[in-house]
């Protein structure tokens, strides 16, 4: 169970202050808080209704009505004044007021008398408005003069408080139900309980952000009101100024990170600049390396056939040399043999003289021998010859 709630139910005679107190505990016999069926107010001095619902506990002080029979607002107020001294503390008001009836000129004094035990502060910041005798089925008249009624109320509470709009105080919650109980069922339009609850669970978030009032020096002279409201007015402007100084923190702060931010938005551009260059750079050089590899494989291929063209050049041009070797010993061997026949044919003639058959027969066959050693040798020159000329042209 949580917390308990205590609120005082205002209002003029008339308006169903007590019949709401019997509606919100679900009391269809009005038992609990007495009805009057006429101008005259049942309820004299306040009265508490202790009840549980939406898993609360609240204590609902019913009150006597202004324009009173007995025409003793002032001391009916008086005894509000002196219940609520006792109580200490009160956490919400709920101003009711009945539906399609202009506001008087009594309900307006009504008013205004709360406005002298109420400061502003306590009054607005824990009041709602609940009018009642609200028609279940409202028709497009009924919906027009709730619109109306919203807008007058709010205008004559900010009369009676001297609220002006440059106070900038938004306008306080209400509500429109029907408390009347069915005469055949005996039970209530469920469709307003869920406007009550919606009530109270709104009632419960203002209450969590303003502290209850205190109500040990109330008076009906609104002299203690003033000075409530004075130290109320000080307050503020001392949280008024501690909340400037803390925009003013706030706004250096966000001047700061503003400046921040700009300046991270620089380096970050420059950084992404840097990174694009690196990037740009790491391209190239993956370019540059790509052609240093496909120039390596070019040249190593071109080196490949080179060698290749030359190994077969030396052989080719070693065949060659190998031929003229060969010729030049064929052509040095068929001159000595050359030399070797005419020298014996030079003996066989010196013979001829000694022996005329035999010398000349010696001098004639080595002359022979001589002339085809000499036949020989042209031909071998000639292909060594031949072989250099081929040399020659594979070099060049």
């Amino acid at each position: 169970m949580s917390r308990s709630f205590r609120v005082i139910v205002v209002g003029p005679t008339g308006a169903g202050k007590s019949q709401f107190c019997n509606f919100v505990q679900r009391d269809t016999s009005n038992s609990i808080n007495k009805v009057s069926d006429s101008l005259n107010s049942c309820t004299k001095d306040p009265y508490s209704n202790y009840f549980t619902r939406q898993n609360s506990s609240y204590e609902f002080i019913d009150t006597a009505g202004s324009s009173d029979s007995a025409n003793d607002d002032v001391k009916n107020l008086e005894n509000l004044d002196n219940y609520l001294k006792d109580k200490k503390s009160i956490d919400y008001i709920i101003l009711v007021l009945k539906f399609n009836e202009r506001v008087t000129k009594e309900t307006r004094e009504y008013i205004n008398i709360l406005g002298k035990i109420f400061t502003p502060g306590e009054f607005y910041t824990h009041l709602c408005v609940l009018f009642t005798k609200f028609p279940i089925n409202p028709s497009k008249k009924d919906n027009k003069i709730k619109n109306k009624s919203i807008e007058e109320i709010n205008i004559i509470l900010k009369e009676t408080f001297n609220i002006n709009k440059n106070m900038r105080i938004p306008e306080v919650n209400v509500y429109f139900i029907d408390t009347e109980c069915d005469e055949d069922d005996h039970t209530y339009e469920e469709k307003y309980q869920d406007t009550v609850d919606i009530m109270l669970k709104q009632m419960k978030l203002d209450i969590e952000i303003y502290p209850s009032i205190n109500t040990t020096n109330f008076d009906m002279t609104g002299v203690n009101a003033k000075t409530r409201a004075q130290k109320q007015i000080e307050q503020l402007n001392k949280k008024l100024k501690e909340e400037t100084k803390r925009r003013e923190e706030e706004e250096r702060q966000k001047k700061r990170l503003e400046e921040e931010i700009k300046k991270n938005k620089k380096n970050d551009k420059e950084r992404r600049i840097k990174e694009n260059q690196l990037k740009e750079l790491m391209r190239k050089q993956e370019e540059e390396r790509k052609r240093l590899e496909e120039f390596e494989r070019e040249n190593e291929s071109k080196r490949r056939l080179i060698e290749e063209e030359a190994r077969k050049k030396g052989i080719e041009i070693s065949k060659l040399d190998n031929i003229i070797d060969g010729c030049a010993e064929l052509v040095g061997m068929a001159g000595l043999g050359v030399g070797a026949c005419f020298l014996l044919s030079l003996g066989g003639v010196a013979l001829t003289a000694i022996c005329p058959v035999a010398g000349p027969a010696i001098a004639s066959f080595f002359l022979g021998g001589c002339e085809g050693l000499v036949i020989y040798a042209a031909g071998a020159g000639l292909v060594a010859g031949g072989a250099k000329i081929a040399k020659e042209i594979k070099n060049n």
